[in-house]
């Protein structure tokens, strides 16, 4: 067969990107393929990561399939509550330290095999948003908080923003009632997307507590992918109105809450019936809420790995 006749590292990122050969699934071929070649000889990454930039023809067009996917969650009863398409203000890699053959690692569709970001990476660092918000008027301390925000009660006597946040991202006895759906790059065909990077250990002796640093170490750089800035990326966001209305009429949720007095779940009854009519009813102050988070999460705290450094930021009008 033809992979046997490659060989190496470059030869195949050059077979990748001829029209003739077009390979449907680069990280296919990145993350299976290079493993063979890697066993048979030595590979010169740092040479031939370069000519890997763009991503070969897509036959399965995976924002047609999210579209798809949204119209069959309707059906279900979702209520899609976020759209918006935004750009890399910077760098974007996600799952840099996964496991790869080539030492670093980037996250790539195991169907469509382009870069996307995983809904639960994005619902973690919103989540992060609507923790932090919570916490900077609170007097406890943020271990507690954050126990208390996985617990399966609902109940918190002092904020009604906790109950909002358990009915939105769930806790350990909860369904959260958002959906966040994986946002892929809304590219075309031989775009090119990927732009090399790398890390740079100057005292990597050092770093392993085995002496002192000093000038006469080697850098030792290390060669990774990420996507480069500029490229768009369509996210969605869902609420799961069928669950908020059934929690209303049947009251379902407060059967195993850990309130002992019949007084506190009155309270709890009252506060999640007010919250989620306004949701239901006014969704444009679930909008409003979830968009703040977002605008926070993707613009200022980013999503991915690096980000302390700008890697993750996104740009683009909300």
């Amino acid at each position: 067969m033809w992979r046997w006749k490659l060989n190496n590292f470059k030869e195949l990122l050059n077979f990748l990107h001829q029209k003739q050969n077009t390979i449907e699934n680069v990280g296919l071929c990145i993350g299976k393929l290079v493993k063979i070649i890697w066993e048979k000889e030595q590979i010169d990454k740092s040479g031939s990561l370069a000519s890997l930039r763009r991503i070969p023809e897509i036959p399965l067009k995976p924002i047609e399939r999210i579209e798809d996917q949204i119209c069959n969650l309707k059906k279900q009863g979702y209520k899609v509550v976020f759209d918006k398409t935004l750009r890399t203000a910077y760098r974007l890699v996600v799952g840099l330290g996964s496991s790869n053959v080539l030492e670093t690692s980037l996250t790539l569709h195991h169907i469509f095999g382009i870069p996307y970001i995983p809904g639960t990476a994005l619902k973690g660092v919103v989540r992060m948003v609507s923790f932090w918000e919570i916490a900077k008027d609170r007097k406890e301390g943020l271990e507690d908080l954050q126990e208390q925000l996985y617990e399966d009660d609902l109940y918190d006597s002092e904020n009604e923003d906790i109950v909002k946040h358990k009915l939105l991202f769930g806790t350990q006895g909860f369904k959260g009632l958002l959906v966040f759906l994986d946002a892929y790059p809304e590219i075309n065909e031989d775009q090119e997307i990927f732009e090399l990077d790398i890390m740079n250990v100057h005292y990597k002796s050092y770093y392993g507590d085995k002496g002192d640093p000093g000038d006469w170490e080697n850098p030792n750089p290390i060669i990774f992918l990420t996507v480069k800035r500029g490229i768009p990326f369509k996210f969605y966001v869902l609420f799961d109105e069928f669950r908020a209305n059934r929690i209303l009429e049947n009251n379902d949720i407060l059967e195993n809450q850990k309130g002992e007095k019949n007084q506190k779940k009155e309270i709890l009854k009252a506060w999640i019936k007010k919250i989620l009519e306004e949701w239901i009813h006014k969704p444009d102050d679930l909008e409003n809420l979830l968009k703040g988070w977002i605008e926070s999460a993707l613009k200022e705290f980013g999503v991915g790995a690096k980000t302390r450094l700008g890697y993750g930021i996104f740009e683009g009008d909300l």
